[in-house]
Order: structure tokens, then sequence, then C-alpha cells
């Protein structure tokens, strides 16, 4: 169960409930470095900023890499955040949210170990729809890692990471509300019972400066939120996301149809959605990348994890990550095409081709080709700036599983269909939202 990065949700001041509509909702996403953020920190400069990214970045490929475990613990640098109410008397938890988590959890009283938190932990005793479930319970019996407290006839969840965080507790059921935002202007507040979730009573989060209260995952798993809520909104949910330089403005994350978020269904591509067991991860099939004329083709290799084209498309990893011989091929392609002249030496230890002053004009187009779907990336998608004017290539090369990550998604309209097993783009601007 890997969590990934990260969505804030505002909670609004109406005190009523409406009934959700069928075709969907959508929630306000906020970069964890926005300055709405709570964890914005207005010490660190742009350098630093994409420092911390990267850093967390290749972290958290480093954790989708092992062969140890399928669990990674969420990047909160680089990713989206959210706020969310549990329960009958509902306070504002601030949640990371993944598309590479599975399960739901959160910090829970009585605490035998709890990581500190901004917000009230939550006190199942307080809520009237709090339901714990039992050990002979379909959602138990299927839970993976899942046991059972004999004693009380409770189930009891157990998630493990590989940098041996951890979250342990009671299985149960509440109720959870959002701020419905289709209409920013008249936002509802929306209600949704019988979420099946962990009521973690010994949490430990070792690798984050900064600690949500709990984790909304997306996966395709029967446990994640997306899955629960299918009988209503349908198996989909989409999401928009501002460019890094734009984190005073928030993206959006839609469950269900939501088609009023985009102008129209036009110059969009869909490319097959692949699933691995757990199905935690979502996968692409990448067949080249093409720079102005030249193709590099995703060749074949002995590695598990190359073979096929598969690349894991990430919401919670900021940079993109490619093969090494692909990664090696378009920098030297970028270098021909681009008429400036590289910044000499290791500018950021890691991003290899930085330069100084690099515009938009000076990019040559990027395309993704996947399976049925050719993605035109724009000059946004393929640099980054890194700080007093150096603009370096937003991609690096890895050795392991490739990775599509949330730079190269920035402006893009991402659609996902669990049933028909599909991800679609379009390109949008994703502020006007």
């Amino acid at each position: 169960m890997k969590l990934h990065y990260f969505i804030l949700l505002y909670l609004a001041s109406l005190s009523h409930f409406a009934q959700s509509k069928n075709d969907g909702f959508s929630i306000e996403l906020i970069h964890r470095d926005s300055p709405e953020s709570p964890f914005h920190n207005p010490a660190l400069n742009q350098r630093q900023l994409m420092y911390n990214a990267l850093q967390h970045s290749i972290n958290r490929a480093s954790f989708l890499w092992s062969k140890l475990s399928t669990s990674i613990i969420p990047d909160i640098h680089g990713v989206y955040l959210t706020k969310i109410s549990i329960g009958t008397k509902p306070s504002a938890k601030l949640v990371a949210v993944d598309t590479g988590s599975d399960l739901i959890w959160i910090q829970c009283e009585p605490c035998v170990h709890c990581y500190e938190q901004r917000t009230p932990i939550f006190n199942p005793q307080n809520s009237s729809t709090y339901r714990p479930i039992t050990c002979n319970s379909t959602e138990c019996m299927s839970l993976p890692g899942g046991s059972c407290y004999t004693r009380r006839n409770t189930c009891l969840y157990s998630a493990r990471y590989n940098d041996e965080s951890y979250s342990y507790g009671d299985l149960a059921s509440e109720t959870f509300t959002f701020d419905d935002a289709t209409n920013i202007t008249h936002p509802i507040r929306l209600s949704m019972s019988n979420i099946t979730f962990g009521c973690g009573w010994m949490n430990d989060i070792t690798t984050l400066d900064t600690e949500p209260a709990g984790i909304i995952g997306l996966g395709a798993s029967p446990y994640s939120l997306v899955s629960q809520i299918k009988s209503k909104f349908g198996h989909k949910f989409s999401y928009c996301l501002v460019p890094f330089f734009q984190l005073n403005v928030s993206s959006r994350l839609s469950f269900g149809e939501n088609e009023a978020l985009i102008s129209s269904t036009k110059h969009m591509v869909t490319t097959p959605l692949f699933l691995k067991p757990p199905k935690v991860y979502y996968f692409l099939k990448l067949l080249g990348i093409t720079i102005r004329n030249t193709t590099i083709r995703f060749h074949n290799t002995s590695k598990k994890a190359h073979k096929g084209g598969k690349i894991a498309i990430d919401s919670g990893t900021t940079f993109t990550f490619l093969p090494t011989h692909m990664y090696s091929e378009m920098e030297r392609i970028m270098k021909r095409e681009i008429k400036l002249k590289p910044l000499r030496g290791n500018t950021t230890r890691f991003l290899r081709l930085c330069y100084q002053g690099l515009g938009v004009s000076d990019v040559p187009p990027v395309i993704f080709e996947f399976q049925n779907a050719k993605l035109e990336l724009e000059a946004l998608n393929s640099f980054v700036n890194i700080g007093n004017d150096i603009i370096c290539l937003a991609f690096a090369p890895g050795k392991h599983l490739p990775i599509f990550g949330n730079i190269a998604q920035t402006n893009f309209f991402v659609a996902y269909d669990l049933d028909k097993k599909t991800v679609s783009f379009k390109h949008q601007i994703c502020a006007k939202l």
C-alpha cells in the first residue's frame, strides 16, 4: 500500500447538509508549499523548495521501487492536502490524499502512541455514527494484513511502510464530510455515511516534518475512497493541478463525472490503465517520447519493472523518472535542440540539464506516446524554475520503475475511469477552474 502525494479542502461555513448529485462533486486541493497551506514556510526560496521537492520525489520513488513491500508513505513535500470532517461532531482534519494509496486511516483516541498533529485527534466516543467492523465481516476477512481482536469481536488493521512508519488500530465505519466545490460561489457541505476506515490508536510517521491527521487513499482497491463511493458517483475521479509557480491558486479533485469542469472533450486523448495486485498503483504503457522530430523508443529490457513499457502515473511524485537510456537520449536531444549553452557543473546534484534564462520559445515540443494516446507537453511540463532564473529539465534517470510525476501532469485535466480502465488527458488552464 503506497501512500503518496497530498491535498487541502476548505470546509464551508454553511451549516446545512445537502443530498449529493449523482454526477459528482469536487474538492479544492492545495499544495503543501502553497501560501494557503498551514505548512507553508516563507523562509524557503524557490531553489530550496525545488530541492526539497526533488529530494522527497527521490525518496518516494525509492520506496516505490522497493521489492520488499508494496507500501509507501506519502510525500508531504510536493503533494496535496485536504481537510475533511468525521463523525456527528465534526471538526476539520488535515489529511494527505494520494492516487497511490488504498487505505483510509485517521489518528484516533484513545492513543496508545500517536504523533503530534495540528488539529484535535478524532475521538470515536463523541460520534453516534461510529461503528466498529466485526471479525466475521467481508471487509475484515478481505483486508490484507487484517486481524481479529477476539475479546471484542472487532477487526484490526495494520499498515506498515518501508521507512518503519506505521498505523495500527480498529477497522470501523464512519460519516465523512466534504465541501462540494463544484459551484465555488455556492459550496454545499456533503456527507457520506458508512465509509470504512482505519481508526489508528498506534501511529508513527518517521519521514515527515509535518504530519497530517491521516491518509485518504485513491487507489483502485475496495478500501480506497473512490471505490467506496462508486455506487453513488461511479468508479471515476479526476484532477487538475496548477503549475508550481501558481501555488497560491487551488487545484481541484473531482469524483464522478463533473464534466462542467472542462469546456469540452474535444482534443482529449485516452490511454488504457493497467492495475497490478494489490490494485494500489496505476500504470500506463509508454511506447516512446518524441522531441521535435526525434523519437526515443521504450526498449524492453531484462528488468521486470521495465517490461512492456509500464510507467506508474503518480500525483505524489513531483518529478518524472525515466529509464536511464531514455533519459540519456532526452538530455542529448535537448542539448541539440536548445540553442542556449547549458550551465556547467552539478547545479542541483540531481537535475542534470539546466539553463540560465531559458524561455518558452526555446523549449522544443515534447510528446509522450502512450498506448492509443499522444500527449503533448508544454514547456512548463518539461522544465522547472529552481530560482535565480535557472531553468532545469524536470526529468531524472531512474534505475527501476519509471514514474510519470505531477509536474508533467500540471495544466491537464486528468480523468480516471476505473470501470473502463482508462485515463484521459486534456489541456486545461487549471487555475481558471
